[in-house]
């Protein structure tokens, strides 16, 4: 687009070695490289139309979407899950260039709805309202309120130094001559400087190489040099996870039966057949911001880039920041209202509803009145002030309760090692086996007790990994016919 706003980063490139040195960039820059840890992981892999290359993740983003809405709490929780919100969204909006879609507002448009003191909203899609049960499905856009300010990182003329693999520190002599050091860069007569211009393609495919490989910049630069990309191994971090989970004492500990077939000849997860508790476990973690996932699993060698970024943050100092809300937004992002649920074994901190004050006053009159508010003193509906009220989206009603959760309580899966998920049938399991040639005298069966600590491997072992079931469940042979408490 002619018109579209656009980054510029300047990169000192070795041309002979065909690498990125460093990058130097302003706070705009910066701040938009920062908000890439704000959003969720289900949102990362919408923006890389399925193809954002963490491990698993692609496929349950897909059996997702090939999922019917019967099988979903409400057809809201589909929706949540595809196109999950950020509590950090009204941050972004203020980015120079945002790679978010303008965040939308759900609406419900028939007349003894809004013609009330309270009436509701909600911030996902096809959700049911509060008085009609009908879908909410009048649009409308939050309104951003206009202020050009810092969002992140400080507006001023503080310059600073990006790494291919982006650490990013203030601009000093220091950091250049430890950087030309660390990378043997004897001539700097050698090095020319790029100027690489970003609009939202671009960033986008930023974020992607940032990603799967250390070398971001350099990909960028050099497309065509087909760097073999390196998936860090699973190894059993069993010990770790168990050690970190010990930490969380204020949590109840919990714990999930799962049914396994295995194949014994290369001790490998074939399937498991799961119910609602393992199904809600596995789909929220697409509702998961990125930097929230780094700083529960604390793996240093995954997720390409991401992981230097993510502790760029923990060691700039203050004063670069806008505020202390603003540092914290970012190494500890929070779930969107109503992402969490009561159930959820690896704990997630969530933000609390926003009221859109632009709403105020009757809205049956603001409809009619080609969106201009009436006078609330003389409303023809006697709405002195009208209050919005965000829905939970998880919610048939919003006065029902519900036993809170994206899945159905009725329902069954089958989950593969590479997480497909399809609705539990003879018939998908069976496919199963025929696709991977397997006949029955190779399989076992058995049952597992899944606590915590497992969950934190699953988690992990599905952003890195083609076979996650395996990797975060078990390295030892199988035992058949009994219950395995990890």
């Amino acid at each position: 687009m002619a018109d579209e706003k656009r980054l510029s980063l300047n990169a000192w490139v070795d041309k002979d070695k065909k690498r990125v040195v460093f990058a130097e960039a302003d706070s705009d820059f910066v701040d938009v490289l920062f908000s890439f840890l704000t959003i969720p992981l289900g949102t990362i892999i919408k923006l890389l139309s399925n193809n954002s290359g963490l491990g698993c993740m692609d496929n349950l983003y897909d059996s997702i979407k090939q999922l019917s809405d019967q099988h979903f709490s409400t057809e809201a929780c589909k929706n949540m899950l595809l196109s999950p919100c950020s509590a950090a969204a009204e941050y972004s909006e203020k980015l120079k260039l945002n790679v978010y879609d303008p965040r939308e507002l759900y609406l419900c448009k028939m007349d003894d709805c809004i013609s009330r003191t309270r009436c509701y909203y909600s911030s996902v899609w096809q959700t049911r309202c509060y008085y009609c049960d009908k879908f909410m499905d009048e649009v409308m856009q939050w309104k951003n309120d206009g202020t050009i300010d810092a969002v992140f990182v400080k507006k001023n003329d503080t310059k600073f130094m990006i790494t291919d693999d982006f650490h990013v520190t203030q601009s000093s002599v220091k950091e250049c001559y430890d950087r030309l050091n660390d990378l043997d860069v004897k001539d700097i007569n050698l090095l020319e400087e790029w100027i690489l211009e970003f609009g939202r393609e671009e960033l986008l495919n930023l974020l992607k190489e940032s990603l799967k490989t250390k070398e971001a910049l350099t990909n960028i630069c050099f497309p065509d040099l087909c760097i073999q990309y390196t998936s860090p191994q699973c190894n059993n971090w069993m010990e770790m996870i168990t050690n970190k989970s010990k930490d969380n004492a204020e949590f109840e500990i919990q714990e999930m039966l799962i049914r396994l077939i295995v194949n014994i000849t290369n001790n490998k997860v074939v399937c498991v057949e799961v119910g609602k508790e393992f199904a809600d476990q596995l789909f929220s973690f697409l509702t998961f911001p990125l930097g929230s996932v780094l700083k529960l699993i604390g793996y240093s060698d995954s997720f390409g880039c991401m992981n230097n970024l993510y502790d760029s943050i923990h060691e700039l100092k203050i004063k670069y920041f806008k505020s202390e809300e603003a540092k914290s937004m970012l190494i500890s992002p929070k779930l969107a209202p109503f992402f969490g649920y009561r159930k959820q074994m690896l704990y997630m901190e969530e933000s609390s509803p926003l009221v859109p004050s632009s709403l105020y006053g009757c809205q049956k009159c603001y409809w009619d009145n080609n969106n201009s508010p009436c006078s609330t003193v003389s409303c023809k509906h006697g709405v002195q002030q009208s209050h919005f009220i965000e829905m939970d989206p998880m919610l048939a009603k919003a006065d029902t309760y519900m036993d809170e959760g994206f899945v159905r309580s009725d329902q069954n899966f089958l989950v593969t090692d590479d997480l497909h998920v399809t609705p539990m049938s003879l018939f998908y399991f069976l496919q199963i086996l025929k696709r991977q040639g397997l006949h029955v005298d190779q399989l076992e069966y058995g049952e597992m007790v899944l606590e915590r600590a497992q969950v934190y491997n699953l988690l992990e072992a599905m952003l890195v990994s083609k076979t996650a079931l395996s990797d975060a469940l078990s390295s030892r042979k199988w035992n058949s016919g009994i219950v395995w408490r990890l």
